[in-house]
């Protein structure tokens, strides 16, 4: 009788001396996390090689519903102009987190305090400079919870 890696009946592995081979379990976790790794440093790549001729697009906002649709109807624009081939987005940027503390006592008791925060959820698209492109991102309607920044 010869001695497999894996025990058919009970689903169990068994090892072997000088076997290098992995367990199942291990591969999946581990392409798992290489896999986040390798989306994350092409998003990071991305962020920061700027084709030539290009303009970003970045959009702020504290209300995610409102931004989404925002980058909707912006990107669904451009890919009208252009073609959806030479836009490249919408990534999402790490979102910012601001704090603030004010003291509930006007007097004494510091311990007293309330703290407010906000984030800020923020958008990219990267696509090719055009005045037609330019035209309908002016004519497109942004709400005014949305704050976007065009760098060239």
């Amino acid at each position: 009788m010869s001695m497999n890696n894996e025990n058919k009946d009970f689903g169990a592995e068994v090892s072997v001396p000088g076997d290098t081979s992995k367990s199942q379990s291990s591969i999946t976790s581990s392409d798992s996390e290489s896999k986040s790794k390798i989306l994350g440093s092409i998003y990071k790549k991305r962020a920061k090689n700027k084709r030539a001729g290009s303009i970003r697009a970045i959009l702020r906002s504290s209300d995610v519903k409102v931004l989404d649709e925002c980058v909707a109807n912006l990107v669904s624009s451009i890919h009208k102009i252009i073609g959806s081939t030479q836009v490249l987005g919408p990534l999402p940027l790490p979102k910012k987190k601001k704090v603030w503390t004010v003291l509930t006592s006007p007097h004494i008791d510091k311990r007293a305090r309330q703290q407010f925060e906000r984030f800020v959820r923020t958008r990219m698209i990267e696509f090719p400079a055009s005045k037609k492109v330019m035209d309908a991102i002016d004519g497109n309607s942004i709400p005014a919870s949305v704050e976007i920044e065009v760098k060239t």
